[in-house]
């Protein structure tokens, strides 16, 4: 099992927060409402810093990111020699990760505009690609051998403005259903699909429809359980599971 502990993720030069992590809603709009630099720390040392644009949705105080994170960095998620899409890559701590562990290319993909600014970052090469599109929609077939995706946690029905903080945290359930389908396409043959779900208590029904949706694309029986967390209401899964 990946130990998220591994990973911390702290604020730079940061003045207190008026609400902390149960106040989820107003948290994440509070830590949004303006560009914050972090420090992604592996293991107690740190390994990137990067500044996360206003708007987009910022892992510090988030549960699955470090979990994403020391899952490549401890190598338990192989991204060496691997093409690479990091999809709802936010500020991109993601796909930076498996550029230092050796992936061929990383696309970053989001659909909030300001994830453009990744493309300053010190470890971006020339190989690698930003893009601002809904999900995966004009990457080519079988394109990537590793994607990523961490499920926003909160579903709703309204619709989210594309470059409004909620993008990195609500969800349509449509979504779901979508980005795996796209994701089983732009996925080569055995390719992994990393990522993260969460299975609420009142709402297993939804769970079945969502594995279901995973058979048709993904063989159900390379399925791992990289990480958990159990909650009051549910629980967070990390799971990977291979193209067939």
């Amino acid at each position: 099992m990946i130990r998220q502990e591994d990973v911390s993720i702290e604020l730079k030069n940061a003045e207190p927060l008026q609400y902390g992590r149960e106040e989820y809603l107003k948290f994440h709009e509070e830590i949004s409402s303006k560009e914050r630099e972090i420090t992604v720390l592996f293991q107690e040392k740190p390994v990137f810093d990067i500044m996360v644009p206003k708007g987009v949705f910022n892992p510090y105080g988030g549960i699955a990111a470090q979990a994403f994170v020391s899952g490549v960095l401890n190598e338990q998620i192989n991204a060496e020699g691997k093409r690479t899409l990091d999809l709802g890559c936010g500020c991109g701590i993601i796909g930076l990760s498996c550029i230092l562990k050796g992936s061929t290319n990383v696309v970053f993909s989001d659909l909030h505009p300001n994830v453009t600014a990744i493309s300053n970052h010190p470890l971006f090469r020339e190989q690698d690609r930003v893009t601002v599109q809904d999900l995966c929609a004009t990457e080519q077939d079988g394109a990537y051998d590793l994607a990523f995706m961490p499920f926003p946690s909160r579903s709703i029905d309204r619709p989210i403005a594309s470059d409004s903080y909620e993008m990195g945290i609500l969800r349509n359930d449509d979504l779901v259903f979508r980005g795996i389908e796209q994701v089983g396409r732009v996925l080569a043959s055995g390719g992994e699909f990393v990522f993260f779900y969460r299975v609420f208590n009142d709402r297993f029904p939804l769970y079945l429809e969502v594995t279901s949706q995973l058979a048709k694309y993904f063989d159900l029986t390379t399925v791992k359980l990289l990480w958990y967390i159990g909650e009051a209401k549910g629980h967070g899964l990390l799971l990977s599971v291979k193209k067939y």
